[in-house]
């Protein structure tokens, strides 16, 4: 049977199962009737999979787990089998906790709590599993998703990833797990981001020949921290090692660990594990360059090599950042000039006939930015040098970035005064595009990456930093150095980045070919409207909306996606929307102006504890002069303290003038059952609000609970609804919403 109670912004295909420990045995999994256990749950989505699966539809059955606890004792059969596309979901304090047999490819039977299958996903909740050799997760095959959950306790493996399968794992926390906290064997890849490990066995153990990513991963506190033995491969950047009883990093066998490169520092911190935070017993010697660790605490064959990244400003790794909302991006160009013929690969140049980037070079060419060689050719696969592309800069952004930021510095060491593009490379340098090598040089014949290319006209043209969830675009996104990840994105997001032939694979680290800098340079004009739009298959499209990685299936996403697009909201840097997390009282003023671009109705009122460079400082001082928001007694506004959910209303009604549309009617009020609750002050304003159906309530659509702190997703559904009262964005349907009919959920 399928739910009568899907959430009309779920399509019918993806049917949303209600599962409650405290619930009768005989329910049908409704928000009313919730199933009784996650056991029942699953053979219900693993019938609606299949009727999806005939259809050639793609599953996408979501079970959402209410808090309590959910074992044996209370029903469960272990293991609980997630199928594949399916999504569990805690909300609240969820323990899952128990274990069953399960027969396993390579390890025959294991005793596993929870399997998770092939683009399943499992958030927000807890696993234990107390029986003698006992796994929490077992993931085995796919790319499912593991977000925010904790795995504590279990007598083996908090998380086991075995045969082939590619998981993502972040923001998990594993603690008191007996032998490991994650455990990758055999050919797990996969990306392991901003996890938690602490007092395990080993935080994370890794065999034979798992090569996933580990990236900014805290491991404190363990026996040992990482163990990499046999053929394991993993890449590790930024994460945090430390105080582990007996050894930070044991390396063995045959294993081949990435902790850095002379273009990707490593960035990882190794300290305080005692005895010791590295110790090698590898047949092939560790290479490190540019990570915190000791050569005195280290033992065994390792390289300490240094990072020959140039002295650029330091961009912080993708989601290693203390949350803040991003900048909006930039508004897009205008249309492509219909003048130009994509489909055109002419050129005057006997080798670029035919050739990709021939347009580009051609519209150059013209301009008399770039040109051929004297035999007729353009030679458009031949690297370029850094002293080249210092000097293509010149000719096409002469007076583009402010001068002379640098013009103390001392010259090259190796570019003298006769070197034939000394005068670009300097002029270059004093406007920011380009700069040296912690030794002095600028090395002016190398060649020229296409990660440098980019940072260069980033940072030249201040172009700023980008939403780091348009990296998701590239299946090689891993290999961008963590310094360079704000500039590649800030590049995506403005449609510079052009790759051939896959526009997927940035291969950050290969020099650029001249044919590449042509089309990269073309689209930086572009984008500056100095020259027209060029259609081209191989221009990196970032138009989709940002995968946030925790907000698929939440019930405020259709509400965070248009707001998204229309660039009056946007995400955190580790590419998630966190719509659980409280919005502040700065972070509500800044999102009242983007969307309602409001005027004064009253003078400015200086605030003690706004400064004037506070990040936030002019959107509430305007959100207070429009009359949304304001201070307290003391002259303070408190930026940063949370928002409750009655506090955003007032906001909107009064900042709106929504008196005006609707009357005061008390009687409404008495659709929450915790009517009680609401201040005598504030229940003039709440009936208007519940009258104009810019209420919000979830999961029980009559219970308000106006004193709860207001998460960043109902926030951002209170805002788009009340953006439709004044017609300026289109209704969206909700099950959530306190309707005109009172509380009734709207039919979908």
């Amino acid at each position: 049977m399928v739910p009568t109670n899907i959430p009309a912004n779920i399509p019918a295909g993806n049917p949303v199962l209600q599962v409650n420990p405290a619930s009768d045995l005989e329910g049908t999994g409704t928000v009313q009737f919730p199933f009784k256990t996650i056991t029942q749950a699953l053979k219900q989505a693993l019938k609606q999979a299949l009727k999806q699966a005939l259809r050639q539809a793609q599953p996408g059955v979501i079970i959402q787990l209410a808090a309590g606890t959910y074992q044996t004792e209370t029903g469960e059969q272990f293991p609980l089998d997630i199928p594949s596309g399916v999504s569990v979901v805690g909300q609240g304090q969820v323990l899952i906790k128990g274990g069953g047999s399960l027969a396993t490819a390579d390890f025959g039977a294991q005793n596993v709590a929870v399997v998770l299958r092939d683009r399943a996903q499992l958030k927000g909740v807890t696993i234990t599993n107390p029986v003698n050799q006992g796994t929490g997760l077992w993931v085995e095959a796919g790319t499912p998703l593991i977000i925010r959950n904790r795995f504590s306790q279990c007598r083996q493996n908090g998380v086991m990833v075995a045969g082939n399968a590619r998981p993502l794992l972040l923001e998990n926390e594993f603690v008191e797990n007996l032998a490991s906290g994650l455990y990758l064997v055999r050919y797990a890849k996969g990306e392991v981001r901003q996890n938690r490990f602490r007092r395990c066995g080993y935080g994370i153990a890794l065999s034979d020949r798992a090569a996933p990513l580990l990236w900014a991963n805290q491991v404190q506190q363990n026996r040992m921290g990482i163990v990499i033995s046999r053929q394991a491969s993993p890449v590790l950047r930024q994460n945090q090692v430390s105080e582990n009883r007996e050894l930070g990093l044991w390396v063995k066998d045959s294993a081949l660990i990435d902790l850095g490169q002379s273009q990707d520092p490593g960035e990882n911190r190794f300290q305080h594990n005692g005895p010791l935070d590295l110790r090698s017993e590898a047949a092939t010697p560790i290479v490190t360059v540019g990570n915190l660790l000791s050569p005195t605490r280290a033992r065994g064959r390792i390289a300490y090599l240094a990072s020959e990244v140039a002295d650029v400003s330091p961009t912080p790794l993708l989601g290693q950042v203390s949350p803040s909302p991003l900048p909006a991006p930039p508004r897009p160009v205008g249309p492509p000039d219909a003048g130009l013929d994509p489909g055109n690969l002419d050129s005057r140049f006997a080798d670029l006939v035919g050739h990709w980037a021939a347009p580009f070079v051609e519209v150059l060419t013209d301009r008399q930015l770039v040109r051929g060689f004297a035999d007729g050719s353009f030679r458009p696969d031949q690297t370029v040098t850094r002293a080249e592309y210092a000097a293509l800069m010149l000719a096409a952004f002469p007076q583009s970035a402010t001068p002379n930021r640098r013009s103390s510095a001392a010259p090259f060491a190796d570019v003298p005064p006769s070197f034939w593009a000394k005068a670009a490379i300097e002029r270059m340098r004093s406007q920011g595009f380009m700069s040296g090598f912690p030794d002095g040089t600028f090395r002016p014949n190398a060649p020229m990456t296409r990660v440098q290319a980019v940072v260069a006209l980033v940072q030249g043209l201040d172009l700023g930093e980008g939403r780091s969830d348009q990296l998701l675009v590239y299946r090689d996104r891993a290999q961008i150095p963590s310094y360079a990840v704000g500039a590649i994105a800030a590049a995506t997001q403005r449609r510079l980045v052009v790759t051939y032939p896959d526009p997927a694979q940035l291969r950050p680290m290969q020099p650029i070919t001249r044919a590449e800098t042509a089309a990269l340079i073309y689209q930086t004009l572009a984008a500056l409207e100095q020259l027209p739009q060029l259609p081209s298959p191989f221009i990196v499209q970032p138009d989709r909306p940002p995968g946030f990685t925790d907000l698929a299936r939440h019930w405020a996403e259709p509400f965070v996606q248009a707001l998204v697009q229309k660039d009056w909201l946007s995400g955190f840097k580790d590419g998630s929307f966190q719509p659980e997390t409280p919005i502040t009282r700065a972070q509500f003023a800044a999102l009242l102006v983007k969307t309602f671009e409001p005027e004064p109705q009253r003078p400015a009122s200086p605030f003690r504890d706004v400064s004037a460079d506070f990040w936030a400082a002019e959107p509430i001082q305007r959100a207070y002069q429009a009359g949304f928001m304001s201070g307290f007694p003391d002259l303070t506004f408190a930026p940063d303290h949370a928002l409750v959910k009655l506090q955003v209303l007032l906001a909107l009604v009064s900042g709106l003038k929504l008196a005006t549309l609707a009357p005061v009617n008390l009687a409404v009020l008495d659709v929450y059952r915790d009517r009680a609750q609401i201040p005598s002050y504030a229940r003039d304003a709440l009936s208007i609000a519940t009258q104009l159906g810019i209420v919000f309530n979830y999961p029980e659509v009559r219970e308000l609970d106006p004193s709860r702190v207001a998460a960043r997703g109902e926030t951002a559904a209170m805002v788009y609804q009340a953006l439709t009262l004044i017609n300026r964005m289109p209704a969206i349907a909700s099950p959530y919403r306190v309707s005109r009919a009172l509380a009734e959920p709207e039919p979908s």
